[in-house]
């Protein structure tokens, strides 16, 4: 006796493969309507992440001339008052001016992927590896 796929088996599989192919076909659409939506949405944030760059820009540059107008003003003062509590209190204060605007961080679109890959999401179609495979055991009988 051949080791064979019967034939009511050969139904059952052939059932479930066109299932799957179906399935298959439906999840692709799917991909392709979230690509387009992810590809719509990443346009306005595109949009919004510029506007919102260009505004810490502005933060950053107004906080580096305050920052640059107090350390004049600072400057200006004797050595005897910069060494002393006031001096050195004012100093801690005129730097956190200056950490605050180093800490205002653009924000990145880097992190977010353009679109899913269908076989990233799925991986290969099984029903070409079934019909590639022999429906007869090579051999043996």
């Amino acid at each position: 006796m051949a080791f064979k796929i019967k034939a009511a088996d050969q139904k059952r599989i052939d059932a479930a493969f066109g299932e799957l192919t179906a399935q298959r076909s439906t999840l692709e659409e799917s991909v392709r309507v979230f690509n387009e939506a992810v590809a719509a949405a990443r346009a306005k944030l595109e949009l919004d992440v510029a506007a919102y760059n260009e505004k810490v820009d502005v933060a950053r540059g107004m906080l580096d001339d305050v920052h640059r107008e107090l350390e004049d003003e600072f400057d200006d003062r004797s050595a005897n008052w910069q060494n002393g509590d006031k001096g050195i209190a004012t100093k801690e204060w005129i730097d956190a001016i200056s950490a605050l605007a180093e800490e205002l961080t653009e924000a990145a679109l880097d992190v977010f992927p353009d679109s899913l890959e269908f076989e990233d999401v799925i991986g290969d179609d099984p029903a070409e590896g079934y019909n590639e495979l022999d429906k007869e055991a090579p051999g043996a009988e």
